[in-house]
């Protein structure tokens, strides 16, 4: 019988010798196979448990059932099976470590279902061995369909995502080097990174060292930082929405306004400030166009879909940025400068 528990029917001596591989066993004039069991090559708790959880993947039946074939050493447990279903289980018994025997049967197989007598095969949830084209497995019920569109969905997701990172790494290798290029001609004194040693990270290229009246700022190939009233602004290009010079009051002559407009609040001394004013020096002012060139050329790049369009928001403290065209969130770490994609 086909895929059922036959423990009685065809007795064979505990020392036979070990099962052929199933290419070896010659087809000509053979119409059906049993499987005799042989025994375990691990015969510890471990291994009689792994045969048990085959067999019950196999064929439906219960523990107890499954539990006394593992005592039937040198029994037919598979009787008259095709030769693709007995091709199917020998291997996934092989697997689970039985030691087992393909006998071939000369005489005719019995009569089978059309569904019986088509190829095997196993759900990808469950393991269970069932006929090829059954829309649901038996044992757990998956829908073999909706499955497989889920696994879509996911590899497209997940091959979407490895794309998105590998522009993003791109565009990230592309400001590295065009602070280097600048660095060449522009060379950054020594002293200029010592006031934000303790906040740079390996990742980011300090480039340009800007003088105002409320303390230094650098910029870098990730971020402009300030220090205002000695603590540390983190003004990641991407959140810069606008930057304007000039107007308003000045503080002393040889001295320019600027003022840095984000797109959603920024922390700064356990509050949120939509902005941020700066004094800079009339030196610090002739690097305008730089200052203009990396603020309104950045823009994060969508982890999901690899668009860079994000709608920036503040919720309680931290910020995040939703893309606009696949409606990803991502929550944006603006002291390491670092987007992650919130994947539900």
């Amino acid at each position: 019988m086909s895929a059922t528990l036959e423990v009685d029917i065809l007795s064979a001596p505990v020392g036979a010798t070990a099962a052929p591989a199933f290419g070896e066993v010659t087809m000509e004039g053979t119409h059906s196979f049993d499987i005799a069991f042989l025994g375990l090559r691990d015969a510890s708790q471990i291994g009689r448990s792994r045969m048990v959880n085959a067999m019950e993947r196999l064929t439906g039946r219960s523990t107890a059932e499954c539990q006394e074939v593992v005592s039937k050493v040198g029994q037919t447990i598979f009787d008259s099976l095709p030769g693709d279903q007995a091709e199917l289980i020998f291997k996934a018994l092989d697997e689970a470590g039985a030691i087992c025997e393909l006998r071939p049967k000369a005489e005719a197989a019995r009569a089978v279902t059309e569904s019986e007598r088509g190829a095997m095969s196993s759900c990808p949830s469950c393991g269970h061995i069932q006929p090829a084209g059954s829309e649901e497995c038996s044992r757990c019920g998956v829908v073999f369909s909706k499955m497989e569109r889920d696994q879509v969905r996911d590899m497209q997701k997940d091959q979407a995502l490895e794309e998105a990172l590998a522009r993003a790494e791109q565009i990230r290798q592309e400001w590295d080097d065009r602070a280097t290029q600048f660095l060449q001609k522009n060379a950054l004194p020594d002293t200029a990174t010592a006031p934000f040693a303790s906040v740079l990270t390996q990742e980011e290229i300090p480039f340009l060292l800007l003088e105002s009246v409320d303390g230094p700022i650098l910029m870098t190939s990730r971020q402009i930082l300030a220090q205002v009233e000695g603590e540390f602004v983190y003004m990641p290009y991407e959140v810069i929405k606008d930057v304007d010079y000039g107007g308003g009051l000045v503080v002393k002559k040889g001295h320019t306004r600027m003022v840095f407009h984000f797109h959603t609040p920024i922390p700064l001394k356990a509050k949120s400030i939509g902005s941020l004013t700066c004094q800079l020096t009339n030196e610090s002012f002739k690097n305008k166009e730089t200052i203009l060139d990396w603020a309104f050329a950045r823009s994060y790049i969508c982890g999901a879909c690899g668009a860079r369009d994000l709608d920036f928001r503040t919720e309680k403290g931290q910020t995040y940025g939703r893309c606009m065209h696949c409606a990803t969130d991502h929550a944006i770490d603006l002291k390491h400068h670092r987007v992650t994609p919130l994947m539900t």
